[in-house]
């Protein structure tokens, strides 16, 4: 009947929104990010915690805050094992170190070059676009030393020939692993351990045999190769003049 109001019975609910607290949020984010890496989006985080993508914004702001918790990365701080990494020169087997090193070095690099990338995508959120190229430079610095560290001391053990550029091998390490990364993220697709073992190991085998299959790239360098990189260093302190 018309004008009739409607008893408790036929009154319409109003179903309350599903509730989480941060941790499981975070966690929930967390499985999404490592399932399909930056691509990952806050309507996928959402769908699977069964929340709205208003709750997650509410709580964190922007996708890069929630990356950012979720994957537990601060680059403020210094990873444990870089700063430790040149008391593990002498340990055990040299490949076997290296290739630990160089899991560990994946790991963090598949956190931050994803968050790196966010941040250039949006130079006017937490900090300007040269802030945030200084500081990951600085990082990449801080990385590419401490390797350079670790071959110094493996070079003073006798495990790598006196000839052999503790720099160069640093960063023909680094920037393999970073390639490696860079490959990873763009293919929105996180892989396996043991794709990461496999590459890594790749890796070391050619530092430590080269691509001849001989003892040659940690090994000491032709009398040619000397005379080469002498010419060099003469002909730019030359020019420095």
């Amino acid at each position: 009947m018309e004008g009739r109001a409607l008893g408790p019975a036929t009154r319409p609910r109003r179903g309350r929104p599903p509730s989480i607290d941060d941790e499981r949020l975070l966690d929930v984010a967390r499985e999404v990010f490592l399932e399909k890496g930056v691509r990952a989006t806050t309507a996928e985080v959402a769908e699977r915690a069964a929340i709205s993508q208003g709750t997650i914004f509410h709580r964190f702001g922007t996708k890069e805050a929630l990356f950012r918790k979720a994957l537990r990365y601060d680059p403020s701080t210094e990873p444990a094992f870089l700063t430790t990494l040149a008391a593990r020169a002498g340990e055990g087997s040299l490949p076997d170190v290296l290739i630990e090193i160089g899991l560990e070095l994946l790991e963090r690099g598949s956190i931050a070059l994803p968050l790196m990338m966010m941040e250039w995508s949006n130079p006017t959120g937490r900090a300007t676009l040269d802030r945030l190229a200084g500081g990951n430079e600085a990082r990449i610095t801080r990385a590419v030393g401490a390797l350079r560290g670790f071959f110094e001391e493996e070079r003073r053990n006798g495990r790598i020939a006196e000839g052999v550029s503790p720099d160069v091998v640093s960063r023909m390490f680094a920037g393999s692993l970073h390639q490696f990364c860079l490959q990873e993220m763009l293919s929105g697709a996180r892989t396996t351990r043991a794709t990461r073992r496999k590459f890594v190991r790749g890796i070391v085998d050619v530092l430590l045999t080269g691509i001849a299959g001989s003892s040659r790239s940690l090994a000491a360098p032709s009398s040619k190769v000397v005379a080469d990189d002498a010419s060099a260093t003469t002909a730019t302190s030359e020019a420095s003049k």
